[in-house]
């Protein structure tokens, strides 16, 4: 069993993709913080570390607010701890939204965009800046005191990626060649480097992006579900290869769609798993991938019974009924847009 396929970039053990001078700046990942002796603080990195590490700047580290300035290239929706909804309600309200909205030319695309703001209303997710519309979503989870929190900071930079932290001033100069100036003393400030993109798979060997999760004698753990995570998609590939001779490795790919990256196309900056949101659903959508391998593993009824017992399947909830009526509902729709055959 190959599990590097999905070794995360952590800021730990991943340099920073700009440019300083480690002698003349301070620039430390998430760890280092404890001990530091720096009044401010710039955080680089948007996601999840990047919050955590306001969160724990302002709390524990008891930070004012005002002495930290965050690098935030994108905005990303985050999923409200009080009430997680699943990618394939999402993609399943979706669907249905766009329908009830009398979108039912066939080549009208579908679109995410819309129903994050509905889940919004409905409590489902939250943004930092609600004059901001994210473009990101990569299941980053806060409670709403912990968003309250992370609020406090208003010092934000959108600016896009860091490409270099200059010596002299400790500037920060952007990919598209703007530049912001610190607020403060540069040697009195620390750099926080949480800007990794843990799915980006830096560390992979490129000859991952053509192997199979199933081949002879070997399992490549590959995203094939994503939410809950990795744990039920260590557990769904284990019961797979317990069919032993009664399916074959051909059969059991087929239900195990997973991102990639195409070999024709840019790679996205964060990787095949990097989160879009904008743009049209299409069949090679992580969402759409999911859906497509939950039908295929429902489609063995030794296998649909297994997922309706399993706490780690995240519609449990709903009952065999419900998740049947969840996918087949979203699979007539996403078939009669031509996104799914």
């Amino acid at each position: 069993v190959d599990a590097r396929y999905l070794q995360p970039d952590l800021p730990v053990d991943t340099k920073p993709t700009f440019v300083y001078d480690e002698s003349k700046l301070n620039v430390v990942p998430i760890n280092n913080i404890p001990g530091s002796n720096k009044k401010h603080f710039v955080v680089v990195g948007a996601g999840k570390t990047g919050m955590d590490v306001i969160y724990h700047l302002l709390t524990s580290s008891e930070v004012h607010p005002d002495n930290i300035l965050w690098v935030k290239p994108h905005d990303m929706w985050i999923t409200a701890r009080e009430k997680i909804g699943s990618c394939m309600e999402l993609l399943r309200d979706c669907a249905i939204q766009q329908v009830a909205n009398n979108n039912k030319d066939e080549n009208n695309d579908l679109l995410l965009e819309s129903t994050f703001l509905e889940w919004e209303k409905q409590g489902h997710v939250y943004r930092l800046d609600t004059s901001t519309v994210p473009t990101k979503f990569r299941d980053a989870t806060l409670d709403k005191n912990e968003l309250d929190t992370v609020r406090q900071v208003t010092n934000v930079v959108r600016n896009g990626r860091v490409r270099e932290i200059r010596s002299t001033d400790g500037a920060l100069v952007f990919g598209d060649g703007s530049v912001v100036s610190l607020p403060w003393p540069k040697d009195d400030t620390l750099y926080i480097h949480c800007s990794a993109g843990a799915f980006n798979y830096t560390k992979q060997d490129p000859t991952f992006q053509e192997a199979a999760v199933f081949s002879p004698g070997k399992i490549v753990i590959q995203d094939v579900y994503g939410t809950p995570g990795f744990c039920f998609v260590g557990s769904i590939l284990g019961r797979l290869e317990a069919f032993q001779n009664r399916l074959t490795d051909d059969e059991r790919n087929d239900m195990c769609l997973a991102p990639r990256s195409s070999s024709d196309a840019k790679v996205p900056e964060l990787g095949p798993s990097g989160g879009d949101i904008d743009g049209a659903l299409s069949s090679g959508h992580g969402f759409v991938q999911r859906l497509s391998n939950l039908k295929k593993w429902r489609s063995i009824p030794e296998l649909r019974k297994w997922l309706e017992h399993h706490r780690l399947f995240n519609l449990k909830a709903l009952g065999d009924a419900g998740v049947e009526k969840l996918v087949e509902e979203t699979w007539d729709i996403l078939k009669e847009r031509g996104i799914v055959q």
